[in-house]
């Protein structure tokens, strides 16, 4: 995870100090290779884009051309997100001059990464144009990701995730309609509240904004916002001393089990770790009959929790369990100008509607693009134009890299718990026969394979059965949310795993 010291070059060194770790074990680099990454300084995080500051033109071309795609690696393994380098070209003394808590400025004369458009061992220094004088700033012209955190300390709440800052449209409209009741205390019929739905789509923004809203309505009000990795590590911690376990646990139980609004983020990773439910299960049932506010936010729906007892997943449902679809385009478009405002960017329409029309899975996506745009403007001292997103974005529209058929069968048996030869075996079970299916219908529409040749890799099946499949799973989509959310599910994580 990227370490968040709230200074961008103490964090910068932090997450570059790490990724150099990890490229010094990549055996697939050469001795020269990794000799280039001596030369480089990290200068600071600004968003996702993490600013390196390079000596001269020549490793600048290194870093650039087939170092780029190990590097962006590195920094997704070292941070355990997305993270672009941006270079500029500094003289050695410019990085040890600069002090660590010096603004980011553009003196310097940034170059910004192409990711590998110029191969390497391309054109040298001395044939190399020299970037263009800038004119210095005291700070980006286009700030990035100064919206995503500002966690109180005691509630951890993100105080910027607001009912006002969450972007109403036809696919989370009544997720915030029944949110704003939970927040209101009107919702009195809707406890638990669980919100379900894909990664990106705003779940996380819902439980804090309930939070925020809550406490706005009544200071006096005990909230706590907790992820289930937090809520885990916090049991663990107090059972790690047996002199003082009890006491630990007592303090443990009286944090959790003395709260007005309990808000648990990501609550599917609580799956088939016992001890973490049953202490868990216990504090549910505490809040609960206290008639305290519980909400939950799971990537499916309770019924679908893997791992999780049925006594507790009944507990889930006796509530109101409400899901986030991915947004269409006016709520895309109107999210990306709400994160241009907050940002306090001017951010022409046309941009606008070309991140909203080729992202369009989650928000996270949406906000990722625009993030990246906006920071190699800033770097690169330029305005914001379509033809600069066109180039800066080119990579995420390219469709070079085709999805294997096999790799779907991977991902499809690893997310439903089933082996690669169970979906090109025999087996008719209905659990196998739907991952099947769904794996069938992902290889129809992420590969340009015939309908032959998808069931050749299906164990030697005939066409019509993935056609079968094909039309099965396009329909079940339109009648049946969970099978609407797998196919989305899977089809996000191929795409990840595509650009990694």
């Amino acid at each position: 995870m990227v370490h968040t010291s709230g200074d961008p070059a103490v964090e910068a060194a932090h997450i570059w100090a790490n990724t150099l770790t990890v490229l010094k074990h990549n055996s697939s680099l050469s001795a020269r290779e990794k000799g280039w990454l001596e030369g480089v300084v990290p200068e600071g995080v600004y968003g996702s884009t993490i600013v390196l500051c390079v000596d001269n033109n020549v490793t600048l071309r290194a870093v650039q051309g087939d170092l780029n795609g190990p590097l962006v690696q590195a920094l997704h393994t070292a941070t355990g997100q997305d993270m672009f380098p941006a270079f500029k070209v500094v003289p050695h003394t410019e990085p040890e001059r600069r002090k660590p808590n010096a603004p980011f400025t553009m003196e310097a004369n940034p170059t910004v990464a192409d990711f590998g458009k110029e191969p390497f061992g391309g054109p040298s220094a001395s044939s190399a144009p020299e970037p263009k004088p800038m004119v210095p700033q005291s700070e980006p012209r286009f700030p990035v990701g100064q919206q995503k955190m500002n966690r109180d300390p005691e509630t951890h709440l993100n105080k910027n995730f607001t009912f006002d800052s969450f972007v109403p449209g036809d696919s989370n409209r009544f997720a915030r309609t029944v949110a704003l009741a939970v927040a209101e205390g009107s919702g009195q019929d809707f406890n638990p509240l669980c919100i379900y739905g894909g990664s990106g789509l705003g779940k996380t923004h819902l439980l804090n904004a309930i939070g925020n809203y809550a406490l706005v309505k009544d200071p006096s009000l005990k909230v706590r916002y907790v992820t289930s990795e937090e809520f885990t590590n916090e049991f663990i911690d107090a059972l790690q001393n047996p002199n003082q376990s009890q006491g630990q646990i007592a303090e443990f139980n009286r944090r959790y089990r003395q709260v007005d609004v309990l808000l648990i983020d990501d609550i599917q990773f609580l799956g088939g770790k016992e001890a973490t439910l049953d202490q868990f299960f216990h504090t549910f049932n505490s809040l609960h009959q206290a008639n305290k506010r519980i909400v939950i936010a799971s990537d499916v729906a309770p019924k679908n929790l893997k791992g999780f007892e049925a006594r507790l997943i009944s507990r889930f449902e006796s509530g109101l369990t409400v899901d986030v679809k991915p947004p269409d385009l006016e709520t895309r478009i109107a999210i990306l100008r709400m994160i241009a405002s907050m940002n306090g960017s001017k951010i022409p329409n046309d941009v606008l509607d070309l991140i909203a029309e080729r992202f369009t899975e989650n928000i996270r996506e949406l906000e990722g693009a625009l993030t990246r745009v906006t920071a190699v403007a800033s770097l690169s001292n330029q305005p914001v134009t379509r033809a600069l997103a066109e180039q800066t974005l080119q990579d995420f529209f390219t469709t070079d890299v085709e999805i294997k058929p096999t790799d779907i069968i991977g991902q499809v048996a690893k997310y439903f718990h089933l082996t690669f030869d169970d979906l090109v075996g025999r087996s008719r079970t209905k659990n196998v026969a739907l991952a099947r299916q769904i794996a069938m219908y992902l290889a129809r529409e992420m590969t340009s394979m015939s309908l032959l040749d998808i069931g050749e890799v299906f164990g030697g099946r005939d066409h019509t059965t993935v056609m079968h499949a094909y039309t099965r799973v396009s329909d079940e989509m339109q009648q049946k949310q969970e099978i609407y959310n797998y196919v989305m599910e899977l089809t996000v994580r191929l795409k990840q795993n595509s650009n990694d």
